[in-house]
């Protein structure tokens, strides 16, 4: 029932859903905060190597602030529904001036394509595309970023995932309860409602094409996977 309710209220049409949305986020920093440095960890470039890469569903672009710090030649492009996320994000990265550009377009189509360009070095997303619900969609979502991606490409998922054994919900409601266990906010809510495991995603992201697929990071049903467009280009630690 509560997975049910929060998928009904969480309408990304909704500008005034939107706008609560972004006021809650202040709350979660500490725990977005070490997301987005997980993803900018496997990010396969030096910091100061050119490359482009997209965030498909990039909201206000608080990842893309951690990016772009780290990697002061990278120029990106953030992909996302609505008009209020792109305005918050260009008012926080106005800072990196021509190395961003916001487009507005819809993931739930195939149509995002025509706008999203193409050749990218890397694409990244987080916590956004559980939000098309649709398992199908899904898998011809990473079957369209494929097609965008440069050979050697990178495409990292940071998203919510179903348990592929429901039974264990309870164990993980319960790990939610001891304030003093190292487990992030999000599972004392859970997320029962997203599609696909983890098992499942990886399947899909091979069926697209990816190669070198594979899941960096769980906790219990939030992920960080993803996969190469060919051979993987990583460069040697200094």
């Amino acid at each position: 029932m509560e997975a049910t309710h929060r998928r009904h209220r969480e309408n990304w049409a909704d500008e005034a859903y939107v706008e609560d949305w972004l006021g809650r986020q202040p709350a979660r920093a500490a725990e977005r905060e070490t997301h987005f440095r997980l993803i900018r960890s496997l990010i396969p470039h030096t910091a100061d190597e050119v490359f482009s890469y997209i965030n498909l569903g990039a909201g206000d672009g608080w990842l893309d602030e951690f990016i772009l710090e780290r990697f002061g030649r990278a120029t990106a492009t953030l992909l996302d529904g609505s008009a209020l996320m792109g305005e918050r994000a260009q008012e926080r990265l106005h800072r990196f001036a021509d190395r961003v550009r916001t487009i507005r377009a819809d993931l739930s189509t195939s149509q995002w394509i025509a706008v999203a360009g193409s050749g990218y070095d890397l694409a990244v997303s987080s916590i956004a595309l559980h939000n098309l619900r649709d398992p199908l969609r899904i898998r011809d979502l990473y079957r369209e970023v494929y097609g965008l991606l440069a050979d050697g490409a990178m495409f990292l998922n940071f998203d919510y995932v179903r348990l592929a054994n429901p039974e264990l919900r309870p164990l993980v409601q319960l790990a939610g309860t001891d304030a003093e266990a190292p487990f992030s906010q999000t599972i004392r809510g859970g997320h029962g409602g997203a599609p696909g495991t983890i098992e499942e995603q990886l399947v899909w992201m091979r069926e697209a094409g990816f190669s070198l697929v594979d899941c960096f990071w769980k906790e219990f049903d939030t992920t960080l996977f993803g996969g190469f467009k060919g051979a993987a280009r990583v460069p040697t630690p200094v």
